[in-house]
């Protein structure tokens, strides 16, 4: 009898393990879940790159119809020079542009912020914005991809 019930928790246990495990295992389905969907949304936000390379930088600009490329005027540096020979190319392939020293946006959120802040990181000048999206001292032919794509 003594055995009997030693075989009945033994299965007890054993049932009740199981079943505790699979509590868990559920459990932390569900979670991952919940995290894939977080991040799915937060990818929402940010569109990443365009196929050229740029990012989004503002949707403020998003209707421009010139392409911006910042830099400093009359300046004899390398970069304000590699800005010029691409604002000539952009002419040359007959997409309107300008120069302009500075660029002012809001941030409506944190997000926002942070994700500007992810790729401005490494940004080299100049800085070339296309209806929103911006690159550092992009090619001609990554600018003109990314003026013909419309976004």
């Amino acid at each position: 009898m003594k055995i009997l019930k030693i075989f009945l928790y033994v299965v007890a246990a054993i049932v009740g393990l199981t079943i505790f495990g699979k509590v868990r295992q559920s459990l932390a389905a569900n979670s991952a879940k919940t995290q894939a969907g977080t991040a799915a949304k937060a990818g929402a936000k940010d569109p990443g790159l365009s196929p050229a390379g740029f990012f989004l930088l503002t949707c403020d600009d998003a209707n421009n119809p010139r392409v911006t490329i910042m830099s400093p005027p009359n300046c004899p540096s390398r970069e304000a020079m590699v800005a010029r020979e691409l604002e000539a190319s952009l002419q040359a392939a007959g997409i309107p542009c300008e120069m302009k020293q500075e660029i002012a946006f809001t941030f409506t959120s944190p997000e926002e912020a942070e994700r500007v802040n992810r790729y401005m990181s490494n940004v080299a000048n100049p800085l070339v914005l296309v209806r929103g999206w911006a690159k550092g001292n992009p090619l001609p032919q990554e600018v003109i991809a990314q003026y013909q794509s419309g976004r």
